[in-house]
């Protein structure tokens, strides 16, 4: 929880002198640093998440552009939602695919071929992060059982070739498809074209470089010298700071389970005395209880009636009149075990589907194959698409914000998109319309008209579960209803080291840009692990790490 405003201004409005002098007192027992490194790892990544100097030209695009947090992790264009979907790079380069969101995108398992353990999903192969799943998450495969050649780059053991401290070797747990998927948009000529050893200098040169000293025990090499096999210091140190990304993207700031279902779910589960203490509510508990309803089942007191009943539908329980949606059998991590009461619920089952989509007429570089573009003749299917997670889908979505769903943004509202999959295969193609022959044909235009065109793909396009449901428009709007309760109401913030414009706009930046503060901060760990030993020149102006953290206004969603 943030703490108040006032808090922080008494750790900000000391004289200057000592703001300036001041250092970051740790304390270094073994137990803690683990916590301590790995909450700078999150904080590095954060900051470089969020650094649009990380593009060529430099202030043009970050890693951010493509994935708003008020945007539910997606693009914050309204106009590119509307028209070509895909965000312009840093040098105005367009590609071909809506930027997927990167909320819960952190679960995903690495890559791999199906029945699996890790996957509900009944596709071929299911994991992995981008639409197409190429970044896989581990090394290539050479059985012969997963695609090696149009795989993406992948974050190996190598970022810890000269790392012997526990604490820091744990951040091997961050490694994976997030971490894949993070070596590639800044070196991408168009998303924000900028080289491994750009990428290192400008974070070596940052208000914010301390941070990677503080997460990995050393100072950022930008060096071309071999460090590790084929390896320079500055590919080391790149890869390093997209651990920091991806270990980001494993961070409650991103994935923090705060939506209204959320809520609904653990204030009843708190009613036992023992759980979620900070949802406790003695006065909602007596009336669970008069309800005689079990606790942390469906229908929850705190949803609508319309948001219940669109739980229902949304996991096609027995009910009158109409059917159910049955959305779970793609959007849940399950599958057919689900009910919509687990804690940790992302609404994916990490496979690949074809919804029959059709083609957006407004992208640019034709036909989008999907997933056989990573698998080939693996798999050789054309119009498959990962699940994404439907949390945060509506997110920012207003009357002046439009969003775009799916793989090529075709539709531009939950509840466009909720009536397609209801309605795909009950209404005339809209090509066999002669006043639209020569019509670009939208969602808007579909809409207007009454009719879907074909899908892109339609010899693979899923039949039976979707486009023929029955669905009433009450039943549509209780569904689109459900799936709002799924929006976080945590928003993660541009941390204030790259918010900044100029130095005078914070005492915080002033403090970390004009002084030497690096010389000053009480490192973590001991010689005897190849880590500078601790050390502190002026005990009595120290300062706990977690205080720092205040200072940054970054502690409220570190555990």
């Amino acid at each position: 929880m943030v703490r108040s405003e006032q808090h922080r201004r008494k750790l900000l409005l000391p004289a200057s002198a000592a703001l300036l002098t001041m250092a970051i007192g740790v304390n270094a027992l073994a137990e803690e640093e683990a916590v301590l490194r790995d909450q700078a790892l999150k904080v590095l990544g954060k900051h470089v998440f969020f650094d649009t100097a990380l593009s060529m030209p430099k202030g043009n695009q970050a890693c951010v552009s493509c994935h708003e947090p008020f945007a539910g992790g997606t693009s914050g264009f309204s106009d590119v939602n509307e028209t070509t979907v895909a965000v312009p790079g840093a040098t105005g380069g367009i590609g071909n695919r809506k930027p997927p969101t990167n909320t819960y995108a952190s679960f995903s398992p690495p890559f791999q071929p199906t029945p699996s353990t890790e996957c509900g999903s009944a596709t071929s192969f299911c994991g992995g992060n981008f639409w197409d799943g190429r970044s896989q998450g581990h090394p290539p495969v050479t059985d012969g059982t997963q695609p090696t050649a149009t795989a993406a780059p992948h974050l190996g053991a190598e970022v810890f070739y000269d790392i012997e401290n526990a604490a820091i070797l744990a951040f091997d747990q961050y490694r994976g498809p997030t971490s894949d998927q993070a070596l590639n948009p800044m070196p991408n000529p168009v998303e924000q074209n900028i080289s491994r050893e750009d990428v290192c200098k400008t974070v070596q040169a940052s208000t914010y470089s301390q941070l990677y000293e503080l997460a990995w025990g050393q100072e950022i090499n930008c060096s071309w010298e071999t460090a590790y096999g084929t390896e320079s210091y500055f590919d080391i140190s790149f890869k390093r700071l997209m651990l920091a990304v991806g270990a980001y993207q494993h961070s409650d700031d991103i994935n923090s389970f705060t939506s209204k279902r959320d809520i609904a779910l653990r204030s009843e589960l708190a009613c036992d005395g023992e759980s979620f203490p900070e949802h406790y509510n003695s006065s909602f508990c007596k009336k669970l209880e008069k309800s005689g309803k079990e606790p942390g089942t469906f229908p929850l007191l705190q949803l609508t009636d319309e948001e219940n009943f669109g739980h229902d539908l949304f996991y096609g329980l027995s009910f009158t009149p109409g059917p159910g949606a049955n959305c779970f059998i793609c959007h849940s991590n399950g599958g057919f075990g689900d009910d919509g009461t687990e804690l940790l619920q992302t609404y994916s089952d990490h496979g690949y589907h074809n919804i029959g989509t059709p083609l957006n007429p407004q992208i640019p570089n034709g036909p989008d194959t999907g997933l056989n573009r990573h698998t080939s003749t693996l798999d050789s299917a054309d119009g498959f698409f990962k699940t994404p997670p439907i949390r945060n889908v509506a997110k920012g979505a207003k009357s002046n914000f439009t969003k775009a769903y799916t793989h090529n943004g075709y539709f531009k509202s939950v509840e466009t998109i909720v009536h397609f999959y209801n309605t795909r295969d009950a209404k005339v193609r809209c090509e066999t319309i002669p006043e639209l022959e020569g019509v670009e044909l939208t969602a808007e235009v579909a809409l207007a008209n009454d009719c879907w065109p074909a899908p892109e793909f339609p010899d693979t396009a899923a039949p039976f579960i979707i486009g023929n449901l029955g669905l009433t428009q009450e039943e549509e709007a209780a569904l689109v209803a459900y799936i709002k309760t799924l929006e976080d109401q945590h928003t993660a913030k541009t941390p204030v080291l790259v918010k900044a414009k100029s130095f005078n706009a914070s005492p915080i930046v002033y403090l970390f840009a004009s002084e030497n503060w690096s010389n000053e901060i009480c490192e973590l760990g001991a010689s005897a692990d190849g880590v500078q030993p601790v050390s502190v020149t002026t005990p009595k102006n120290c300062i706990q790490f977690n205080d720092l953290l205040d200072v940054l206004g970054e502690s409220y969603w570190l555990k």
